[in-house]
């Protein structure tokens, strides 16, 4: 190491300082305090060696996100600043929402006044349903009650056919009567004139004592019998003729019933149709009380006004901007009474507990990395050792730069930043974690190993055994602890609880 002007001369007089103190320890040098010696220090870190060729990367966030609110509008809170801590899921920032509740509040109403015609409609359907199912029974009833007239029509039209053939018959075994009486009517008057025409004949006889009192009863008796032979035949004349008139009227009433009878028919068939038709109507009605497409136009516009309470609900949730993951604001573009944009990011959020960072692996070496290999990751200006893992590989070339090899590393502690350079090295899989000092740390002295270890800027040295060296690093097996400061130059200068000054 290079040593400073100063340096040499100090270091010439503290070797002389030692020189006296042996040769005397009654010496003034031997009480005189030790010189404070500025040093540099490194962090003695639990960790893997690494080995072969050091690869060199930029730190960069797992995740880095631009937090832009969807729409435009008056920041009203922005309670986080940057390098604050964020949660997924913690408010970031709230925009002014007086419109948007409102328009929630209107959507709700619309909601409510939906359900209500939807709740109209359903009663409007059952009130139709019911009265079409009374119209449905009415009809079936006028039917039911028509066919039976109809029966019954048709039962009194039978009834009067039946009615007018016995009387026709009766008429024409009257006029027959009739006719059978004037011709015996007839006969009498003839056999009563031949009768009396003998009678007189024969009293003419009797008197001038040429016919015997015999002849002369004989011909009073014929003329007798012939006189009520004639009263009978006009007695049987006029009971039929009596007969006929009465079969006439009965005719007459019979065909009066056939034209009743005949006319109720045709009534009871109107009576009928009508009743077809009016339970068609009714049955057409009752299909159209059955449909339901007035109760699902009602739930669709039902629906329509809970989807506009969704999207009002959306824009006012919109209107609150919380974190999508866990990370750390690291930038802030927005201030409380600004206007929020939609083309630009508010606040830009990195994930920093898991970094990345990106290597080249050229051609030769590719082959040998697989993901899942352990590595390990030094930022040497910031004394960070931490182990990593190959995260992906990149099958194309970059340019000539080699693979592009991205290696993820836990930061829980947040101490690896964005943009630092880290060395990376490829770690066998075999290897263990173990204390991992600098090289330059170590001070070898009669075979035996020591560092100075830095406690309340004092320089305490340790003896310790050595592991494993590769490159700048050595495993230290026993002596010191994860987190001790070792000093890292300026050794030959230094001996146990040295004052020293640490250089920054």
């Amino acid at each position: 190491m290079k040593r400073t002007k100063w340096e040499l001369p100090l270091a010439a007089l503290l070797v002389g300082t030692v020189v006296l103190s042996g040769c005397s320890s009654n010496s003034a040098a031997a009480t005189t305090q030790a010189m404070n010696v500025t040093v540099k220090v490194s962090q003695a870190q639990k960790g893997l060696i690494g080995k072969g060729e050091i690869y060199t990367g930029t730190v960069t966030p797992s995740e880095t996100v631009n937090i832009i609110p969807k729409m435009g509008g008056k920041v009203v809170s922005l309670p986080v600043d940057i390098g604050t801590e964020v949660k997924k899921g913690q408010v970031l920032l709230k925009l002014e929402d007086n419109d948007l509740r409102n328009n929630l509040a209107k959507a709700q109403a619309d909601v409510a006044a939906a359900g209500a015609a939807v709740k109209t409609a359903q009663d409007s359907q059952q009130s139709g349903m019911v009265s079409a199912n009374s119209g449905v029974v009415s009809s079936k009833n006028g039917i039911i009650s028509s066919k039976s007239a109809i029966d019954q029509a048709t039962g009194s039209i039978n009834q009067a056919n039946g009615a007018i053939n016995q009387a026709t018959t009766a008429v024409e075994q009257a006029k027959t009567a009739v006719s059978s009486a004037a011709n015996n009517i007839k006969q009498t008057t003839e056999t009563l004139s031949a009768a009396q025409k003998t009678l007189t004949r024969t009293q003419s006889l009797f008197q001038n004592g040429l016919a015997t009192q015999a002849q002369l009863e004989q011909a009073q008796t014929a003329q007798a019998t012939a006189q009520t032979a004639n009263d009978n035949a006009k007695n049987a004349q006029v009971n039929a003729q009596e007969q006929l008139n009465a079969a006439q009227k009965a005719l007459v009433i019979a065909k009066k019933n056939l034209s009743t009878a005949q006319s109720a028919y045709q009534n009871a068939t109107s009576s009928y149709e009508n009743a077809n038709s009016g339970y068609s109507n009714a049955q057409k009605q009752l299909e159209v009380s059955q449909s339901t497409s007035g109760i699902e136009a009602s739930q669709q516009k039902q629906k329509q006004a809970e989807l506009n309470v969704n999207i009002a609900q959306d824009a006012l949730d919109d209107a609150v901007v919380t974190s999508p993951i866990n990370g750390i604001i690291g930038t802030k573009n927005a201030e409380v009474g600004e206007m929020a944009s939609t083309s630009s990011p508010a606040l830009v959020i990195a994930n920093l507990s898991t970094v990345n960072t990106l290597i080249y692996v050229p051609a030769d070496q590719i082959n040998n990395v697989k993901i899942g290999d352990p590595v390990q990751v030094r930022v040497t200006s910031s004394n960070i050792l931490k182990t990593g893992k190959v995260k992906n590989i990149s099958p194309l070339d970059d340019s000539g730069k080699g693979y592009p090899v991205k290696v993820a590393v836990s930061n829980a502690d947040n101490k690896l930043k964005s943009g630092m350079l880290a060395d990376i090295s490829f770690v066998d899989a075999s290897a263990k974690e173990g204390i991992i000092v600098p090289s330059k740390a170590i001070q070898t002295i009669d075979g035996k190993s020591y560092v100075y270890v830095v406690q309340k800027n004092v320089a305490i040295r340790k003896q310790v055994t050595l592991g494993k060296a590769t490159g700048s690093q050595v495993f230290i097996n026993s002596g010191l602890n994860d987190g001790d400061t070792v000093i890292t130059n300026n050794l030959a200068l230094l001996e146990d609880k040295n004052p020293i000054t640490v250089s920054q």
